[in-house]
């Protein structure tokens, strides 16, 4: 195998981490989650500091309070320097925030339902080990946030199983 295509193929194993945490950040998946990340590793996002497999418990528990959301991964920068990389990652991510919600942090607990939209960047250390690409370290920058008053137009009209949802009844997890 060339060295340009070991690179592809570690760039693309990266990208499959940053894809599977946004899965399971919107599924409410712990699991999954704490798949993305070595043992050890810290973590740093908005209130958050400190070990990466509590971060998992902490954002599941944040977002359990919000009615529903939505991360997008963007531009993604990888530099591969052997068993470590550095990436950036640009995310979008959606929050719906119910009206009786908990004020916290971003969640603020207006009595109105909310959308929150997020626009940031994902700063992570990777590193591979025994062969298996994770984050080591994870820094979350906030670059642009914006909150406006729910609105879903004629989404609820859709049938149940063409609509999202948490949990394994989602269709990702649909293997039929």
């Amino acid at each position: 195998m060339t060295p340009e295509l070991a690179a592809l193929i570690d760039k693309q194993a990266i990208a499959e981490v940053i894809y599977r945490y946004c899965r399971a950040i919107d599924r409410l998946d712990e699991a999954l989650l704490q798949s993305c990340f070595h043992a050890g590793s810290e973590h740093e996002q908005g209130a958050y500091s400190g070990p990466s497999l509590t971060f998992c418990r902490y954002a599941i528990d944040k977002l359990a309070d919000v009615r529903c959301t939505h991360h997008q991964v963007g531009n993604l920068l990888i530099d591969l320097a052997g068993d470590v990389a550095h990436t950036e990652a640009y995310w979008t991510a959606f929050h719906r925030l119910r009206a009786d919600g908990p004020p916290s942090g971003l969640f603020r607990g207006t009595g109105i339902e909310e959308d929150l939209v997020i626009g940031g960047r994902y700063i992570d250390r990777f590193e591979r080990r025994r062969g298996e690409w994770r984050i080591a370290r994870r820094f979350g920058v906030y670059d642009w946030q914006r909150y406006t008053p729910a609105s879903d137009g004629d989404f609820d009209a859709l049938a149940p199983d063409r609509r999202g949802c948490r949990g394994p009844g989602d269709r990702a997890y649909w293997r039929g």
